[in-house]
């Protein structure tokens, strides 16, 4: 919302008898700047809620529940006409959920608090640290369930979290992690007393020529450009896999049961390298050597020749003269070697560097393929419901670097207009400036029609990490792109006033 909108006042409908026996006074709720709700009526709607929840006294006291949800109601009236009358239509908010948010008026607490803030939209994580956010007697997938308390094993978190927003306004959507499936994965036992880790499961993780697993390897190359270091915790998989495709199939299936007001996909690429390794410019760097990715590289060949050409190509990292030889040997009757996307050459005899890069080439697309053609499996969940799905993205995810590539492989160049596009403007200058240049870029390139809702980093009113605020964020990309009118902010749990909250969630047991 525009700095110079006039502050608005709405009644709140109170007992003068409940407000005196909270040593309270009748007072206005207050939408201000940006959609922020006034310390006095954050403090009277806080009340309210404690009186509600946390007082044994009125916690059976149906005048104090419905003084509660009066001003909750109330709330999110003047939420949704101060968002009707903004050029930023939806403000949206990151959240990661804790068990300890079944306690008694735990989500009220958090869903106010962001209500508070102005924002009419959150992204509750789905899967965390390797386990999923569904009930413990309902949960099928391949992932334990983060809730395992037996007391409880019935307990929806996410659909609560569902029917704690819709009460308030805010239009919940669930953040699920595409390519990166955790070390959760397949851990455990199923409802038949059988392990998770099936082999089926475990020839579904990514891997690199020399067998290793994007959580076996750990690059100790220090930070890469932008300041990462190596992880620990990261589980990818073959988006070719059949087994991967089917058990985050079931995830979205599960989570739409919920009805959720959309499903975001996040991690739709592979791991991002620390130090040198950010960079890939071989093949056998890349994560395309698990069974199915190989099987479908190979099979991109045309003719006798190609197939024996890339399998070198694979074995090796590279090709030689030698090579060609060999393959014309094995099979006189081809001219040259053929694959997918390939023409025959009009050299009569081309360069090696001619074939390294032609085979370079076609290892990238097969990457990139891999991870729009698992995007598109899972997300048929959501769009048989008609509900809507959106892909968080970095906008430099699909760059070439000298002579190779940004080992995240992230083909957001090759996304349809179907899904709303999240890019991740997490550029760091000091300025707006990098940030706005990463927002505009994929505006540049996206295909009409698409809805583009940027994601941001930083702190309300003060610059953060050499960041500018949120407030002069948003303002920069709106001059900058005036058609966009949804942007969230990652993440509730990184801002500072939120930051002691969130740990007493985080450390809390049932």
């Amino acid at each position: 919302m525009s700095a110079n909108i006039a502050t608005r006042f709405f009644s709140v409908v109170v007992s003068t008898s409940f407000l005196a026996a909270i040593g309270a006074h009748p007072t206005f709720s207050q939408v201000g700047e940006y959609c922020q709700f006034e310390r006095e009526a954050i403090a009277t709607k806080e009340n309210l809620r404690n009186a509600v929840f946390e007082d044994p006294s009125k916690s059976k006291n149906p005048e104090a529940t419905k003084e509660y949800q009066a001003i909750v109601k109330e709330h999110s009236q003047a939420l949704n006409t101060c968002r009707q009358k903004s050029w930023l239509k939806t403000q949206g908010i990151w959240l990661r959920l804790y068990p300890c948010d079944l306690l008694s008026g735990r989500l009220d607490e958090v869903m106010d608090r962001i209500v508070n803030k102005g924002y009419n939209q959150v992204f509750i994580e789905v899967l965390s640290d390797g386990k999923i956010l569904l009930p413990q007697s309902e949960n099928v997938t391949a992932w334990n369930s983060l809730v395992l308390s037996e007391k409880y094993k019935n307990a929806d978190l996410l659909k609560l979290a569902i029917a704690k927003g819709h009460e308030r306004g805010i239009k919940v959507h669930a953040w699920i992690f595409t390519m990166n499936v955790g070390t959760g994965y397949g851990s455990g036992l199923d409802r038949k007393g059988l392990s998770k880790l099936t082999v089926a499961r475990q020839n579904a993780i990514a891997r690199n020529a020399d067998g290793d697993s994007t959580i076996s390897i750990v690059e100790n190359l220090g930070e890469n450009s932008a300041g990462e270091v190596p992880t620990k915790g990261q589980l990818f998989i073959d988006p070719y896999n059949y087994q991967a495709q089917i058990d985050l199939s079931l995830v979205v299936n599960e989570v739409v049961k919920r009805k959720p007001d959309g499903v975001v996909f996040d991690y739709v690429r592979y791991k991002r390298g620390a130090g040198a390794a950010s960079v890939v410019s071989n093949v056998r760097y890349l994560w395309i050597y698990g069974a199915s990715s190989l099987q479908a590289f190979r099979d991109r060949a045309e003719n006798f020749q190609g197939r024996e050409i890339i399998n070198r190509f694979l074995k090796q990292g590279y090709v030689t003269s030698n090579d060609l030889k060999n393959a014309k040997k094995l099979y006189p009757q081809e001219k040259e070697p053929l694959w997918q996307g390939r023409q025959p050459s009009n050299q009569k005899n081309p360069a090696i560097a001619y074939w390294q890069q032609e085979l370079w080439q076609l290892a990238i697309g097969h990457a990139f393929v891999g991870v729009t053609y698992y995007l598109d499996i899972v997300s048929q969940p959501a769009f048989r419901k008609g509900i809507p799905a959106s892909i968080a993205f970095f906008s430099d995810g699909n760059q070439p670097v000298g002579d190779g590539f940004d080992s995240r492989m992230q083909p957001w160049h090759l996304f349809t207009s179907a899904y709303e596009w999240q890019p991740m403007a997490y550029a760091v200058c000091g300025k707006p400036d990098c940030i706005v240049d990463q927002v505009r870029k994929v505006a540049q390139y996206a295909p009409n029609g698409t809805k583009i809702a940027p994601i941001l980093v930083g702190q309300w009113n003060e610059p953060f990490t050499n960041r500018p605020s949120l407030e002069v964020q948003m303002q920069a990309i709106r001059a900058a792109v005036p058609a966009i009118n949804s942007i969230s902010h990652f993440a509730f749990g990184w801002q500072t006033q939120e930051i002691e909250f969130t740990r007493s969630r985080q450390i809390c047991k049932l």
